[in-house]
């Protein structure tokens, strides 16, 4: 009885923050899923990227909620050096109690270099999404008889539809400044990016249930204190049907070594949550740990809301045809095809 009433409370609590509308997830590890805050951002690195994170929130309640994401990129160059196009593709797998959600994501973007060590960078997608809801696990009133529960008991309840698909489609941009660390000792960064453009129908029940258009503000900068320390302060805003999501953060990145670099992060979103973030990179490789502090009045209503999220991601660094000619955004990398340390002042977007 407490776990039903807690979950009631805490659904009606959401349902008043919502206007009862359909909400995106949200990661905390925001740049390691690129093409869900922006697909512009791909258009920075030079590098074949993947990624992979997995998030649980609010476990204690019911097994609360479960997120899979995998996010992959890769740079397809022009004749002309300034200018290049990239793929995206991402699949993101959500699960909060009977509902289900699955989205595919694939990204078209052009980068542009307009001189000064400016670029811009317009990229577009389309996609697929399902929303699915399992009611195997579920009981209803007229289940019930004489105060017994029965399983086998037929239920009168509306009728559901057991998934529904949609098409769904957005874009982003950006522009970003990356002058080297010889002309500069710091790198910007601006985006703007709109999701579900479409408003697609989400509903289970014939209705109308459309998914509200998310936008997605980002800025942010890399400060070079030495050799071994960069800094990176950033500001994200997300507006989606009503709400407001603002928050401020930043990353302290420490070269222990050219191949090996650990990275800590702390970000505040107003009225939620405080994520926490801890990485390392080693070769090409990044491993990231978060853990997310809810700050917001759902506390009041149970115990265990926090947030944990991982993030395993590699880039395959790709070799330049010319050392002469570097590629704008590229990274310092070694013959075998792996990231050696990523060169100050060319990739001006946080790394996870």
């Amino acid at each position: 009885m407490k776990k039903i009433l807690v979950t009631l409370a805490l659904g009606f609590q959401l349902l008043a923050i919502s206007h009862v509308k359909a909400q995106d997830p949200a990661f905390s590890q925001f740049y390691a899923s690129p093409l869900l805050l922006n697909p512009a951002i791909l258009g920075a690195s030079d590098d074949w990227r993947t990624s992979l994170c997995y998030r649980n929130q609010w476990g204690s309640v019911n097994s609360g909620y479960t997120d899979y994401d995998f996010n992959t990129s890769y740079p397809i160059y022009l004749k002309d050096e300034g200018s290049k196009i990239f793929v995206g593709l991402a699949l993101l797998d959500d699960k909060a109690g009977a509902y289900g959600l699955m989205n595919g994501y694939l990204s078209v973007g052009y980068n542009k270099e307009l001189g000064d060590n400016q670029n811009v960078c317009l990229a577009l997608y389309g996609g697929l999404g399902q929303l699915a809801i399992n009611t195997s696990g579920l009981t209803f009133d007229d289940q019930y008889v004489n105060g017994s529960y029965n399983a086998n008991t037929p239920t009168g309840e509306m009728g559901l539809s057991r998934s529904v698909m949609y098409p769904d489609a957005g874009f982003g941009f950006t522009w970003y400044m990356n002058p080297p660390r010889e002309k500069s000792k710091f790198n910007a960064y601006a985006g703007i990016s709109g999701f579900h453009l479409n408003e697609p129908n989400q509903t289970l029940n014939g209705g109308v249930a459309t998914l509200p258009i998310r936008m997605n503000y980002i800025a942010g900068i890399k400060i070079f204190e030495s050799e071994k320390v960069e800094l990176s302060p950033n500001v994200m805003v997300c507006t989606q049907g009503g709400n407001v999501i603002a928050a401020v953060g930043a990353y302290c990145y420490y070269n222990l070594k050219d191949d090996f670099k650990l990275t800590l992060g702390m970000w505040y979103r107003a009225n939620d949550a405080i994520p926490i973030l801890i990485g390392v990179e080693y070769k090409g490789f990044e491993l990231g740990y978060s853990y997310d502090m809810v700050t917001s009045t759902l506390n009041a209503y149970a115990t265990g809301l926090n947030a944990s999220e991982i993030t395993l991601a590699y880039n395959f660094a790709r070799k330049k045809k010319d050392d002469s000619a570097p590629m704008i955004g590229s990274n310092t990398a070694n013959n075998t095809g792996s990231q050696t340390t990523t060169t100050p002042g060319t990739f001006p977007f946080p790394e996870l």
